[in-house]
Parts: structure tokens; C-alpha cells; sequence
């Protein structure tokens, strides 16, 4: 039975009548379509100087099925610069009698761990509990205090899907002289209660129905309530520091945080010497300075130094040959920097499911991973350090497209990473077949995959070779009676270019009609949708990226067989893409194929959203076109 894991440590605090949590106290309409409701999220922080803060929060949450269990897990992280004071959890039943209140016996504490980390800070505390039944309701309450005041624990009303919001709140009391810097978003659409009165700051919503997810929604997070908070004064770790820009923080974070941490080994300097030795290209040296320290070097998460956002030395990555991005990625800058190549640490939200931005109207410490930007006279070459696999200037959809921070030491620019359009997301099949009387038909063809395609696409280059042929059966599963006989793959990471070569045989691919043979246009890389309407839909949708995907080849027809009658070219255009479908008769009697489908990335209304799926629908609808072929 899946368990819960619950955060506790022992304290005095005095829980309200346990009566308020019965199930049946809860309005209809925040339980309807619902995993879990919170009943109560009160946060309050005392920013009382530069290097301290205080912390509290009361979160109670009905947990109303086993889709509901992670909303009733409430972690506690805590470093060496946090004090807890309180940290209470109490377990109650659908009718709110208490079943459980966790004591000190049921305390435990272990070192965050993610897998791969060697290093690291924080730590946590936490229960696991069995739920005998559902519904069930936990109340949680935390305090401490930390001298880690960079950044101001903030509120966000509405963090995610099928959960409903009873009474959410948050309070700030600025106790010290310096100014607070505050950034609101999210706030249209929703009712707000908002108050600033001296030294407080007050926010607070209540009786928010549940938000069912839609397909290709952005993530609710980006559409609800949202304030950040940032000092204008403020200690991290121990080092005291103030920005109000962009400019500030990046003279700060590099005086503080990267300074003096290019100290190469004497070894490394001389294989950067020997490996760019008679090179005069700079992307040739920058191309060999990376092939040479993604052989040397393997990642591993090392939360230490100054509140994870440290880097380790060059000379700790070229002694021990691991780091995290952080480490690894000033390593490679060390690198270049030896070479006489400038190239900067820069700060980036990783993500492949969605798009997230640095905040570039609101200076901060933000993002969660750090990557390498090379700026040259003609392009820019980006480097994703933490991936032995990685192409060369290559960062695909974990942190393509999206502002991120370049640290320099005369302060820190906002930048757009690598952008691929959709010419440059580009899936291409072209081959030769042959139709032979009987139905079969024999087909070789190469499939190049570029752009953010290549991402996804390369991944089988690393699997095993039972389990290749799987993945390669799997892809071209709507062949039917598919019989690979010959495939080949090729991984092109200079250029980021993917290769599949396959030589395939299909029995029965042609249906026997009388004398007459009828034939799906597309043996491979037709398009799929499983898209509904939606005529109630909330919410914008957005394509992530645009791409476009092209099959070309020729088709060698059976002997004494031709078209029936020539096929009316298909043109399709919309908005979200176009199509075209096109066949050729060649001089020799085959036929040539020729399919481009291209599909636009962006953000569109939700009531475009019906347009949309009928363009899918049209699309899956072509690439399934048939002709006949008949006997001279």
C-alpha cells in the first residue's frame, strides 16, 4: 500500500477544534473533481534584519483519495543556518477526530539524497504513514528562523491541478529599515484580498473550486496568484550582500561566489595546450575543449558552499573528474579562459515539459540549473556541461528558448538561449520502395532527426542492442506485418543530427482488390492524434515548438500496374501549420511522394482550440490517403 511521508517535530502548539476538519464541513463545489482541498495555508514571516528571519506556517489538507496523497506530504528542508523551533503534525479521520499526533519516537532525519548526489547540505524530517481509509486530514505547523534572508519565502495561492483551496493567506511584517522588493503576477481572474498597511503586507483567498488540467495547458502555476519577495539587503551563508538590478546581483554573485575559481591544474593547462595546438578556428578549439571535458568528467549533484549556488574550484573538477552543472560548467570556462576564449556562467530554469523564464523585471536569486555561453563574433555556442552524451553546442528542450542570466564580473545580462524554429526541428524520411503483385512491399529509407527532435531521437543510440530493435519495431508499429531485416544508426554530435537507417519488408502491404492493388500513400511517419474537442475549455493552449516533418520516396510499381487516375495534390493551410501531400509519376513508371507537414509554434486562445484538433485531425486524415493501382 503506497505510504505518506509526513514532516514532524515535536512542539506545544495548541491545534484548533478538530470538529472544523470533518469531511463534511467542506463546500461541494471544492471537493468536486478534487485529489485533496486545503483547508487552512497561513503563512507569516518577520523579516527582521539583513541576516534574520522568521518563518511560520499552519497547513491543513484533506486528502480526499490516493490521487490526493502528495498534497498531504509537507516537507521540511532545513540547513545549518535554520533553526526550527516548532514542527507539529496531527493525523484526524473524515470525521476530524484525531487519530494520530506524532511524537519525537516518530521523528526521522536524514540527509537529502536524489541519487546521484555526493555533497549536500540540506537535510530533512519526515513520517511515513499508511492510510487506513480515505478521506483523511493532516495539520501541519512549522516554525524556525534562518539568517538566509536572499530570498523572502513568498505566496503562491494556487500551485496546481484538482485541488481545492478553502482559505489560503499570508502575511509579511517588515521589522527592519530595509526595503522590501515585491513582484505580483498571475492576479487577473482571481479574487484577491490584498492590504498594505505600515510595515505589513497581507494577502488572502478563499473558496477556490478546484482546476481540472487541459491538454497542452500552460501549467496553473504561471496563471495563479504568485508574489515574490526579494531584501534589498541580505546574508546567505554567512556573506552579506545587496542588489536592486540585474547589474548589482551579477557583481555580486561573481565577486562572492565564482571569483578565483578558475585555478586549472598544471596538468589540464597543458593538455588544453597540447589539444588546440596548430587550431585557429575558435569553435574548432571550443568543439575539442568540450569533447575533451565531457571523456574526462561525469556529473554528480554537490549541494555545498554558499547555499548550493557555489561552484567547486576548476581544480577540484580536474583532480576528482566529477561536479555538478555548477562545478562542471565553470570547469569548462576555465578551460576556455586558458584558450583565450571568453565565456560566461550562466543561470537557467531547466525544464523539458514546459518553458520557464528568468525573471528579467525582477533581479533575483532564480533558476535551478547553470549551462555555458560562448558569445562569438558571428553566432553564440552554447554548452550543456553535465551530459557525456550531449551534442556539441547542442541544449534541446531541457533549457532551449528562454531567458536565462549570464554572470560576468561587470555584472550580469539577461539573454535568450538557443531558439530552434521550425525549419530547424526537422524530421526527414526519404527512401526507395517496391509494390510488388502480391501486396509486399520492401522498403529502404533514412530518417534524419535535427533540432529538439534530435533529443528524443538520439536516446536509442544508447540503449542495448535487444533493446534498439525493440524501440525501432515499436516506432514503425503501423507498418503492417513490419519485418526489419537491416537497420543502421548514426550519431552525428558535432552537428546534432541524428541518423536511422532501416531496410524493412511488409507482407500484405497492398490490398488486393480484383486486379487492382489499393495502397496507403505513407508506409512510415504518418501523424497521430488523440485529441477531443473541447467546447468548455478554461484555459489557453500552447505548442511547446513548432516542427516540420517531410517523408520522400520513390515507389517502384509492379509490373504492368499504374495509377488508376492522377491524384489531386492536397493543400491544407491554417494557422497552427500546413500540409501538402504531392505524387509525381516518373518517367520510368514509379512514383515519386512527396509529404511536408509543418506545425507552428506558440500561444493561442482557447477558443481556438476546437480549430486546432480539427487540423490534427485533418492531417492523421491525409497521411492515411490511398490510390489504386490498376494492370495496364
Amino acid at each position: 500500500m503506497k505510504f505518506i511521508k509526513i514532516l514532524i517535530i515535536v512542539s506545544g502548539f495548541g491545534f484548533l477544534n478538530a470538529q472544523e476538519f470533518a469531511v463534511g464541513n467542506i463546500p461541494s463545489k471544492l471537493t468536486d473533481d478534487a485529489y485533496a482541498v486545503v483547508r487552512k495555508d497561513e503563512t507569516k514571516v518577520e523579516f527582521i534584519n539583513y541576516d534574520k528571519l522568521k518563518y511560520s506556517n499552519e497547513y491543513v489538507v484533506t486528502v480526499l483519495n490516493e490521487s490526493g496523497l502528495r498534497y498531504g506530504f509537507q516537507p521540511l528542508y532545513y540547513d545549518k543556518r535554520m533553526k526550527i523551533s516548532k514542527y507539529t503534525a496531527v493525523i484526524y479521520d473524515k470525521d476530524g477526530k484525531e487519530i494520530k499526533k506524532l511524537k519525537s519516537k516518530d521523528l526521522k532525519d536524514i540527509s537529502v539524497y536524489d541519487g546521484s548526489a555526493l555533497f549536500v547540505d540540506y537535510r530533512l524530517q519526515y513520517y511515513e504513514f499508511t492510510p487506513v481509509s480515505y478521506p483523511f486530514t493532516v495539520q501541519y505547523y512549522q516554525e524556525y528562523t534562518t539568517s538566509n534572508t536572499i530570498v523572502i519565502p513568498g505566496w503562491r495561492a494556487v500551485g496546481t491541478y484538482n485541488l481545492g483551496i478553502e482559505n489560503s493567506s499570508y502575511e509579511l511584517t517588515n521589522l527592519s529599515s530595509i526595503q522590501i522588493r515585491k513582484k505580483e503576477s498571475g492576479f487577473d481572474g482571481w479574487k484577491v484580498n490584498k492590504t498594505e498597511i505600515g510595515n505589513k503586507l497581507n494577502y488572502s483567498i478563499q473558496d477556490i473550486p478546484p482546476v481540472q488540467e487541459e491538454v497542452l495547458s500552460p501549467v496553473l502555476s504561471e496563471l495563479s496568484p504568485l508574489v515574490k519577495l526579494i531584501p534589498n539587503k541580505f546574508q546567505l551563508e554567512g556573506v552579506n550582500g545587496s542588489f536592486e538590478n540585474w547589474e548589482q546581483f551579477g557583481k555580486w554573485y561573481y565577486s562572492n561566489l565564482l571569483n578565483n575559481k578558475r585555478d586549472l591544474t598544471a596538468k589540464d593547462k597543458q593538455t588544453v595546450s597540447q589539444l588546440i595546438s596548430g587550431v585557429s578556428d575558435p569553435v574548432e578549439k571550443i568543439r575539442i575543449l568540450y569533447q575533451y571535458m565531457q571523456s574526462k568528467t561525469r556529473y554528480v549533484n554537490v549541494v555545498i558552499g554558499i547555499g548550493g549556488w557555489e561552484p567547486f574550484p576548476a581544480s577540484y573538477v580536474g583532480d576528482k573528474s566529477y561536479g555538478d552543472c555548477k562545478a562542471l560548467s565553470n570547469y569548462m570556462i576555465s578551460l576556455l579562459d586558458y584558450a583565450g576564449i571568453e565565456a560566461f556562467y550562466t543561470i537557467v530554469y531547466g525544464n523539458s515539459s514546459r518553458k520557464q523564464d528568468m525573471d528579467d523585471q525582477f533581479a533575483s536569486l532564480q533558476g535551478n540549473h547553470i549551462i555555458v555561453n560562448v558569445p562569438l563574433d558571428e553566432q553564440t555556442i552554447w554548452l550543456e556541461c553535465t551530459s557525456q552524451q550531449t551534442a556539441f553546442n547542442y541544449l534541446g528542450s531541457f533549457t532551449d528558448d528562454r531567458y536565462a542570466v549570464s554572470v560576468k564580473p561587470t555584472g550580469a545580462e539577461v539573454v535568450s538561449t538557443q531558439k530552434y524554429t521550425v525549419d530547424q526541428n526537422l524530421n526527414k524520411i526519404s527512401g526507395q520502395a517496391e509494390l510488388f503483385a502480391d501486396g509486399k512491399l520492401n522498403m529502404n529509407f533514412e530518417q534524419e532527426d535535427i533540432g529538439l527532435l534530435y533529443d528524443s531521437a538520439s536516446s536509442i543510440y544508447f540503449e542495448s542492442e535487444k533493446d534498439r530493435v525493440q524501440s525501432l519495431r515499436s516506432m514503425f508499429s503501423e507498418v503492417p506485418n513490419f519485418d526489419m531485416k537491416n537497420y543502421e544508426l548514426t550519431n552525428d554530435r558535432d552537428n546534432a543530427v541524428f541518423r536511422t537507417s532501416i531496410q524493412f519488408e511488409s507482407g500484405h502491404y497492398a490490398s488486393v482488390v480484383g486486379n487492382s492493388l489499393l495502397i496507403n500513400l505513407l508506409p512510415v511517419g504518418k501523424s497521430k492524434t488523440g485529441l477531443k474537442k473541447n467546447n468548455q475549455r478554461k484555459f489557453p493552449f500552447e505548442i511547446r515548438f513548432g516542427y516540420t516533418d517531410v517523408v520522400e520516396y520513390d515507389l517502384k510499381l509492379p509490373n504492368g500496374y499504374k495509377i488508376s487516375e492522377k491524384f489531386d495534390n492536397i493543400i491544407y493551410m491554417t494557422e497552427f501549420g500546413n500540409y501538402l501531400l504531392a505524387v509525381k509519376e516518373n518517367g520510368d513508371g514509379s512514383l515519386k511522394i512527396h509529404r511536408t507537414m509543418t506545425v507552428k509554434d506558440g500561444n493561442y486562445s482557447k477558443d481556438k482550440f476546437n480549430d486546432f484538433v480539427e487540423f490534427t485531425r485533418k492531417v492523421s486524415s491525409f497521411d492515411n490517403s490511398k490510390v489504386l493501382l490498376e494492370k495496364k
